[in-house]
């Protein structure tokens, strides 16, 4: 069976809509954004097509800074799979990235999917860490375990940090467990990058960096959820820091928080504590 890669092309959104509706089992979001990212500036929409043209397989690829490269969206239609179509279209947004300077492309998937895993292992990528996405409804009250589910207030609240907390949040999180277990990098939505000095600096300026005695925290409002990527605290402050977070949502009004944190046992214990159900998920990369 004989495919070719090309860039998408809107017309392309009906046959990709077609074939990924039941991709898990709430259905998929890749149909809904392919007009987006078409586009997207740093961006590059990738399909495999049939010989009557017809898109039988996409993948995007992301710049999220002047060196490193996102996969995502790896999707091939059921009676296409097994070729090496998505190899050959991870490869291609490879050689696009390497063009504009990526010298690292990296992609996350979940910890159950071994076809997934298999497929990335397949083309050299190597796995960079262990991840945990975590939610809480609000406003349920936080179970912590051996206080007969009554709420644990925070021991302090979360105040907007001033771009002046930036270098010391900074430091204090690149030199903890969480930096090292997370290879320096951070969850923005759905990817991973390096974390650099300047994120801090504007998500302070953005009102969207929080500190406390405890730490620090990076969370904004998306929608009904309010989402962090990124935490600095230790094995002590983190229940801390999680319960203000919660206050923080219920402040904020959110139906849910969402947190991603490095897989360490003790943040999987605090997790645990302050009520937050969580799934894994594994990290590849691998030099361009």
């Amino acid at each position: 069976m004989a495919f070719t890669l090309r860039p998408a092309v809107p017309s392309d959104q009906p046959a990709i809509a077609s074939f990924t509706g039941d991709t898990f089992s709430w259905g998929d979001y890749v149909a809904d954004v392919f007009t987006q990212w078409l586009g997207d500036p740093n961006g590059r929409l990738i399909v495999a097509v049939d010989e009557t043209d017809t898109a039988i397989a996409m993948g995007m690829g992301r710049l999220l800074s002047s060196h490193e490269l996102w996969l995502q969206a790896a999707r091939v239609h059921p009676d296409w799979r097994r070729l090496g179509i998505a190899s050959a279209i991870d490869g291609e947004l490879e050689a696009w990235g390497r063009s504009r300077g990526a010298e690292v492309s990296r992609l996350a998937t979940e910890d159950w999917n071994e076809a997934a895993i298999t497929q990335v292992e397949k083309i050299g990528m190597r796995r960079a860490g262990r991840w945990l996405v975590a939610e809480r409804s609000l406003p349920v009250a936080p179970r912590p375990s051996g206080n007969g589910g009554h709420r644990r207030p925070a021991r302090d609240r979360l105040d907007v940090a001033p771009s002046a907390e930036a270098s010391p949040a900074f430091m204090s999180w690149s030199t903890g467990e969480l930096a090292r277990a997370g290879r320096g990098l951070v969850a923005i939505g759905w990817t991973w990058r390096r974390l650099t000095l300047g994120d801090l600096e504007r998500a302070a300026r953005a009102e969207a960096l929080w500190m406390s005695p405890a730490g620090w925290v990076m969370a904004a409002v998306d929608g009904n959820t309010l989402e962090s990527g990124w935490v600095a605290g230790g094995p002590d402050e983190l229940d801390d820091l999680l319960v203000a977070l919660i206050d923080l949502g219920r402040e904020d009004g959110v139906d849910r928080i969402e947190v991603k944190l490095p897989a360490l046992d003790w943040v999987t214990s605090a997790l645990d504590r302050t009520g937050f159900t969580h799934s894994g998920l594994v990290l590849f990369s691998r030099p361009l």
